[in-house]
């Protein structure tokens, strides 16, 4: 399993995002992804983690900085205000602070979330998750309890959102949470940890994730909040996913990577798609040379559905950026702009929005730059 939220040279995921999704008709892609102008702090290496575009006049995308040397990492925050990105300071907490997942219900509610590192007296470095709450004015940061990172968050409202990473949280308006899930491998050497969620509504939420059922292998599992509880459900087996979306209670969609049957087998991007009673892989357009996967999923309308990733290349810059269109018939890869290596780990386009963003990096500028397309 690649551990998501690395850069590409070490490992792969999603941005992964989460994104509320909602019903509506199929919608055609128009316009062609361009680049927009972000603030750039110019330091060793700085990536876009996940993106979310509430409305045409509110949007976040949020992520990390790698300074020279060794300096700590630091969390970077862009806002969309209709007319340009800018730059929003996030508090540090400890000797390194990473934000992984991003997610808006109104202008004066926001989450931001990942993981800060900390190195107590008499301790080795520890990893705490960490949640940052924006109020229109300020990002403030909440306590959330238990350890390791969380990789995703999906916010329904002021006093209901939902975070996951190595086990699920939610908020309630006062405190984050920890919430018991079913396990999907509760005997096995591995009980899981999840790598994104998506909202619909209250009593409408996914999360996907990957766990070992025996050593040396991985496989993806979902489990879905009804309102009032948590459930299990079966994913295909030979794949990962990274990010999850949902257009409808008999519609949504999760993506990722397919296992090659050999390790000589190029990487193949996976989807799959809930139709109210099963998930199932959809085929794909194919992609040639080394392949590519998938990372990051947003679903404007049944018909309208944008996945982003990595296409593998065998020589410098190593990757291109990888984008497919479903259409409510069949994916279709589709072109973006190829200049300083776009390196994509997220999308989001919600109904009723005339952008769809997709966040990464330039991976073959020097120093990594932040990078934001946008199609419109």
């Amino acid at each position: 399993m690649r551990p998501r939220g690395l850069p590409l040279t070490v490992a792969a995921t999603a941005t992964i995002t989460a994104v509320v999704a909602a019903t509506g008709p199929a919608v055609a892609a128009a316009g062609a992804w361009s680049p927009v102008p972000v603030p750039n702090p110019g330091v060793q290496f700085t990536s876009l983690q996940a993106v979310d575009g509430r409305t045409d006049t509110d949007a976040w995308a949020v992520g990390y900085v790698q300074p020279p040397s060794t300096a700590p990492t630091y969390p970077i925050s862009l806002h969309w205000t209709g007319t340009a990105w800018s730059d929003v300071p996030v508090p540090l907490q400890g000797i390194g602070t990473t934000l992984w997942g991003v997610s808006g219900s109104a202008a004066d509610d926001a989450w931001a979330v990942g993981s800060v590192s900390t190195h107590p007296p008499g301790y080795h470095i520890v990893t705490a998750p960490i949640a940052m709450h924006w109020d229109g004015a300020a990002w403030t940061p909440v306590s959330v309890p238990g350890g390791g990172t969380l990789m995703g968050v999906a916010d329904l409202g002021p006093a209901n959102a939902w975070a996951v990473g190595d086990t699920v949280k939610h908020w309630d308006g006062t405190a984050w949470t920890s919430v018991t899930t079913p396990s999907p491998n509760p005997s096995g050497v591995g009980a899981g940890s999840f790598t994104a969620i998506a909202a619909r509504s209250a009593n409408d939420v996914w999360a996907v994730g990957s766990y070992s059922p025996r050593r040396h292998v991985t496989a993806a599992f979902a489990i879905h909040y009804d309102g009032t509880g948590w459930s299990l459900v079966s994913m295909p087996a030979g794949l990962e996913v990274w990010s999850v979306t949902s257009a409808g209670a008999t519609d949504a969609w999760a993506v990722g990577q397919l296992d090659p049957a050999t390790v000589q087998d190029p990487i193949q991007p996976a989807i799959v798609h809930w139709n109210g009673t099963a998930w199932s892989v959809v085929p794909g357009p194919a992609i040639p040379g080394n392949g590519g996967y998938l990372r990051g999923v947003t679903a404007r309308a049944t018909g309208d559905v944008w996945a982003v990733g990595p296409q593998l290349l065998a020589d410098t810059p190593y990757v291109a950026p990888l984008t497919e269109h479903w259409d409510g018939t069949r994916w279709t890869q589709v072109a973006a702009p190829t200049a300083g290596a776009p390196d994509l780990w997220a999308v989001s386009g919600r109904p009723g929005t005339t952008h769809t963003w997709a966040a990464g990096n330039q991976a073959s500028v020097a120093p990594g730059t932040p990078l934001i397309l946008e199609r419109h």
